[in-house]
């Protein structure tokens, strides 16, 4: 279980297309963004410094199990945070407003807002969880600039309202007029929230009124202190922007932060025992799973490695830039999978029935005699004559591995074309009962690995599928050679290749002869190669055998025929 994995389980929102949960290493603070299907949580990544430090959200911790366990606080407190944001009973605009149209003002107000009932909605339904977010807090606390250093008022009295609602205090002295009118905001938003809290699991019926009621009164009360430089947020919680706020200094003490867990805890909602420091409470196996998460984030990177490695070997024999991973997107995955309405298991049950056509073997008649079956047709009359012993019959091995375009090109194709290229992989996934029969690659002028034979159709290889992003120049002629020399080492009595493009190789000079004769190397050994056109005619300028897909139904019966027809011509030889 990595952290994607991680994620997921301790996501509150267990609808993968209406959550999107991504990885990525090159942010520090969460960014929580809507679209037509619902939201997009991007999370950042735990980076070793080196072999002694761990980072996270910006800070740092030594890499052994008590710094990994504070990551895995952050963590969860960041999933908690952004996942609790989208069960809110509000527009989507209202949760994760687009910040480019909006105001720094605006959205400040609008993310403290949902920030309350988001902690609301936490105290009341899962006040177990509560401990990771008090946590967080506390070390954000920790790292805030006294009041005093702030010196933008509008950024200073932002910070102050930060404090109070997370922590319940503020670091520093703040003037009697702000203090004033940071008190008089508190006040409406704990109105705001205890209405809410008293609702749940219901919904107040004036809920969106209150809400941007709140904001509104925000917006004026700030408006003098203007000019708005910043958004401040804390680094657990979804990114608004630029962000001066925290100090540079190392990471504060334990005894320093279980005074501010302790306040912050009670601030939220939850209720802090008398004695005993931080770490007493969390159960041991809340710090296990974040010591699996790190170890099987090590051991799949070093997994990714080794098969990355192996592939190499081959690339030098290739124009291809780079030959990696994508990245793990599930829900992408989950979102093009409903298009396919059932298609893969019709492409699935047509198949089976051309593949068993191709292992019948039909009773003789003629040889030795079978006496069990003489006996049982004398006695039933019938006038059956297969009654003569079968030659012991070994079924056909198979081998099998997909190719799926995904160069610039295929991008006007959207996710119709990914949902194909699913439907072909969950389809080959019941068709050979071996994951280790089968791979599955992508292409554009990288070469990106899906599927190895080495592990089987996986979440994680599920996640990488809807990773794909399209983009780049179409080096078909190097993935079929590429693919190929892979498959060719295969020992199976049927080797099939199946390239799922709109038939635009595009690069380089010279590419097409380059294609003819790397398909043509394949068929020489012996190779089954299969074109599938996306909405288009042009695969079969290149492939013999070739199938032009419109719809799922065209996928279904043309590709079966031309499968069938291609393994009966390959074993008759």
């Amino acid at each position: 279980m990595g952290f994607l994995e991680y994620a997921w389980n301790v996501s509150l929102q267990k609808d993968n297309l209406k959550l999107k949960i991504v990885l990525d290493p090159l942010i520090n603070q969460p960014v929580f963004t809507s679209d037509n299907f619902g939201f997009t949580a991007n999370l950042p990544t735990a980076r070793f410094l080196d072999e002694e430090r761990v980072s996270f959200l910006g800070y740092v911790f030594p890499s052994d199990t008590n710094g990994k366990g504070k990551v895995g606080r952050l963590f969860r407190a960041a999933v908690l945070h952004l996942t609790a944001h989208t069960l809110l009973p509000l527009p989507n605009d209202k949760i994760a407003p687009p910040q480019s149209s909006e105001s720094k003002i605006k959205v400040f107000a609008q993310s403290l807002v949902s920030n309350v009932l988001v902690n609301a909605y936490i105290q009341k339904l899962h006040p177990d969880k509560l401990a990771d977010l008090a946590y967080a807090n506390a070390l954000a606390f920790s790292k805030i600039k006294r009041a005093e250093r702030i010196l933008t008022p509008a950024t200073r009295i932002m910070t102050a309202l930060l404090s109070k609602v997370n922590v319940g205090t503020v670091k520093g002295a703040l003037s009697p007029e702000t203090e004033k009118t940071v008190n008089e905001l508190l006040a409406k938003l704990m109105t705001l929230k205890d209405a809410f809290t008293a609702s749940l699991p219901d919904t107040p019926a004036n809920l969106e009124e209150l809400f941007d009621e709140n904001v509104e009164s925000i917006t004026k009360a700030l408006e003098p202190s203007g000019p708005f430089l910043e958004a401040p947020s804390l680094p657990h919680t979804e990114q608004t922007g630029l962000c001066s706020i925290f100090t540079e200094t190392a990471a504060p003490s334990d005894l320093e932060v279980t005074g501010f867990f302790r306040k912050s805890l009670e601030t939220i909602g939850g209720t802090a025992p008398l004695e005993g420091g931080v770490d007493s409470f969390w159960k041991r196996e809340q710090e296990v799973e974040a010591l699996q998460a790190f170890d099987s984030e090590q051991y799949q990177e070093a997994k990714r490695e080794k098969t990355l490695s192996r592939i190499r070997q081959y690339i030098d024999e290739t124009r291809f830039k780079a030959v990696e991973f994508p990245d793990e997107d599930y829900s992408q995955y989950m979102r093009a999978r409903v298009l396919l309405q059932g298609g893969s298991r019709r492409l699935l049950d047509s198949l089976r029935i051309a593949q068993d056509a191709l292992d019948e073997d039909p009773g003789k008649e003629m040889g030795q005699l079978d006496m069990t079956a003489v006996i049982q047709v004398i006695a039933s009359k019938s006038p059956a004559t297969d009654v003569f012993l079968k030659d012991e019959y070994l079924s056909k091995s198979f081998a099998w591995s997909i190719l799926f375009d995904v160069s610039s090109s295929m991008q006007v194709k959207g996710e119709k074309a990914r949902a194909l290229a699913i439907c072909v992989a969950e389809a080959t996934k019941e068709l050979l009962m071996d994951p280790g029969s089968w791979t599955f690659f992508a292409f554009s002028d990288k070469f990106y690995v899906l599927k190895d034979s080495t592990e089987a159709y996986t979440k994680k290889v599920r996640a990488r599928i809807g990773g794909l992003k399209f983009g780049g120049l179409t080096y078909m002629p190097d993935a079929i050679k590429l693919a190929g020399k892979i498959l060719s080492h295969r020992f199976d009595e049927q080797r099939v290749l199946v390239i799922i493009s709109d038939g635009w190789p595009y690069g380089y000079p010279d590419i097409y002869n380059a294609l003819t004769e790397s398909i043509d190397n394949l068929l020489k050994k012996g190779v089954i190669v299969i074109g599938v056109g996306v909405e288009t005619d042009r695969m079969g300028v290149f492939f013999k055998l070739n199938a032009e897909v419109y719809t799922q139904q065209d996928l279904i019966k043309r590709f079966s025929r031309i499968f069938v027809n291609a393994s009966a011509a390959a074993l008759e030889a």
